[in-house]
């Protein structure tokens, strides 16, 4: 039995190894699928093309966004933050079967952390479809209670209250700065 196994994984690794580069490139163009675009600018085509909501890209809100995606003050323990749940480590989620959150409560639906790699190409956020945005996505765990427990109005107290934040967002946002929505679209 140990041989036909063996022999049967050569069989499976060498008709692998028989597909070129070109076949499999001809194959994924036959299915339909297309390269990620190079730059933003091809980014937002394509955003555009498959009809997803989207706020205007620039390097000071990535930036801005970056911060906000590991600060655990957006969490009501402190201890929380986006990479927690969705660690850029591990591929963008958490390896566990079901998403622990806020108090160590894990998710009651029984839902592990989606990737966030690429998301923003999702027609639809989470797993049920429920957000049509990445911006609509991201405000439902900081709310939620059994995932970052923090209310609306306490996440901006709570980011308003930092200097820093405060100048990063008039400059993204103007004269509305931190708002629920700013903190929700970087």
């Amino acid at each position: 039995m140990k041989r036909f196994i063996v022999s049967l994984s050569s069989i499976l690794v060498a008709s692998t190894l028989t597909l070129s580069a070109a076949d499999l490139l001809s194959q994924a163009k036959e299915a339909g699928l297309v390269p990620l675009p190079k730059d933003q600018a091809g980014v937002e085509a394509m955003l555009k093309e498959f009809g997803v909501k989207f706020s205007k890209f620039s390097q000071e809100k990535a930036e801005l966004g970056k911060k906000l995606y590991f600060e655990p003050r957006l969490s009501k323990s402190g201890l929380i933050s986006c990479n927690t749940c969705h660690n850029l480590g591990l591929g963008g989620t958490d390896g566990v079967a079901a998403a622990i959150g806020h108090k160590w409560t894990a998710n009651p639906h029984h839902l592990n952390s989606p990737t966030v790699y690429n998301s923003v190409l999702n027609s639809a956020q989470f797993w049920d479809g429920r957000a049509g945005d990445l911006a609509d996505q991201a405000k439902g765990p900081i709310e939620a209670e059994p995932e970052m427990a923090t209310p609306a109005k306490l996440a901006v107290e709570k980011i308003s209250s930092l200097p820093e934040y405060q100048t990063e967002f008039k400059k993204i946002y103007g004269r509305s700065g931190v708002t629920f929505d700013n903190i929700a679209d970087v």
